[in-house]
């Protein structure tokens, strides 16, 4: 059974096939690399039918992104190299989500794609006892009282799990596990945030969403949906005498966190969401879980944007 992660990866050396294929194999050269190795693998263990459907969904955002970018434009008629790299996973844990980053032969030009596979999630940061979230996220480093209080529940998942238990078998979990660790994650973020004069809302933000500028290309059914996001004004330039004519938008970050908590409903999941709003439309949710059958002693984030500014410019294409 193909897993979350190959798809993804799959996804990833499909766009990278796709680039190579709409621009031509002499413009295009891919970088090899372990990540790119990787990918290449998880991509032929699909059956073929899975991969033909990978690519057209990578060609599909290939041209559309062919009418954009310049650079990518001016690649296809011969007039630029281009070269083609997977990043590593470990980049996403410095807050580069780029998946995929396309430059010059000397870097003075890059645009990356983040490439998800039918879903949107932002980031999937763990909590636990040996992961300073603050300083990790934004560089402000979380307090012995923080670690105080999830020292009593990390330490009986660490016992649940000497013993090989499953979490089905762990009973109130989302009551006895999950509210208690979001909510000194919660206090303790707000902390944070009035520690340092309630300006942690722009790093939180970038480091979540992404702390380079790139499109988001997410393959469904049939169509594939592309965000841009453009906070350092690094996307869309001209490129020798190919001009702009789709202009993209600079994106602004959030300046204040205004409301932190938990998810507003009367359902299992207002006890593992908390949801933040920030000023400039952004909103983000948090929800809590466990990311196999098996207890751990970490539990994952699956973090989502449920906000956002009006001009953060969103495209769907059909393939």
């Amino acid at each position: 059974m193909v897993t979350q992660t190959q798809s993804g990866k799959s996804y990833e050396y499909a766009v990278a096939m796709a680039l190579k294929n709409v621009l031509g194999d002499k413009n295009v050269s891919l970088v090899d690399s372990p990540s790119f190795k990787s990918a290449g693998a998880d991509f032929q263990s699909l059956e073929q039918v899975a991969q033909a459907y990978n690519l057209s969904a990578a060609t599909a955002a290939v041209e559309f992104l062919l009418n954009i970018e310049p650079n990518l434009k001016a690649a296809g008629l011969g007039k630029l190299k281009i070269l083609v790299f997977l990043q590593s996973d470990q980049k996403g844990g410095e807050g580069d989500v780029r998946d995929i980053v396309i430059a010059n032969s000397d870097r003075s030009w890059e645009i990356g794609i983040s490439a998800k596979h039918q879903h949107e999630a932002l980031k999937h940061s763990r909590l636990s006892m040996n992961i300073d979230f603050g300083k990790k996220w934004f560089g402000s480093p979380c307090s012995a009282d923080y670690f105080a209080k999830l020292a009593p529940i990390f330490g009986r998942l660490t016992e649940l799990k000497s013993t090989k238990a499953l979490w089905r078998d762990v009973l109130n979990k989302d009551i006895s596990i999950y509210l208690p660790i979001l909510s000194a994650f919660r206090e303790e973020l707000l902390q944070l945030d009035k520690k340092e004069g309630q300006s942690i809302a722009p790093l939180l933000v970038s480091y979540l969403i992404g702390n380079k500028d790139f499109y988001k290309i997410i393959k469904l059914k049939h169509q594939v949906k592309i965000q841009i996001f453009n906070f350092n004004k690094t996307l869309n330039l001209a490129g020798g005498t190919e001009v702009v004519i789709k202009k993209i938008e600079k994106l602004k970050l959030p300046t204040r966190i205004v409301e932190f908590d938990f998810k507003r409903e009367n359902s299992e999941s207002s006890n593992t969401t908390l949801e933040m709003i920030c000023d400039a439309g952004w909103a983000l949710s948090f929800r809590l879980h466990n990311a196999s059958s098996r207890v751990e002693t970490s539990l994952k984030f699956d973090i989502n944007l449920i906000g956002h500014p009006n001009n953060l410019q969103t495209f769907s294409v059909l393939y």
